[in-house]
């Protein structure tokens, strides 16, 4: 079944999960609330802090050559809690 996202989570996932340190990495940033805004960029994927409960994934690369990127907003606990629900894959 696709996400509300159209898969955008599970790709990110797929491509810039490689290992635990890059998991911790992106969890600590979305989570500590002294980063109460910027920017995380991946290898594919750039993520947004907007402010302190509300996160932003672009897919960077799938949308370098149009007008519009694809962006999908989440809020700080709903990015925390789909991030822990793929912990035990890496």
């Amino acid at each position: 079944m696709m996400s509300k996202d159209g898969g955008m989570f599970e790709k990110f996932i797929e491509d810039e999960m490689m290992d635990i340190e890059t998991f911790n990495l992106i969890y600590d940033f979305v989570a500590l609330d002294n980063f109460r805004q910027g920017e995380y960029e991946g290898n594919m994927f750039v993520i947004r802090k907007i402010n302190a409960n509300h996160i932003q994934l672009e897919d960077e690369v799938a949308t370098e050559n149009t007008s519009i990127p694809t962006v999908y907003t989440y809020t700080k606990k709903k990015f925390l809690s789909l991030l822990q629900s793929h912990k035990q894959s890496l």
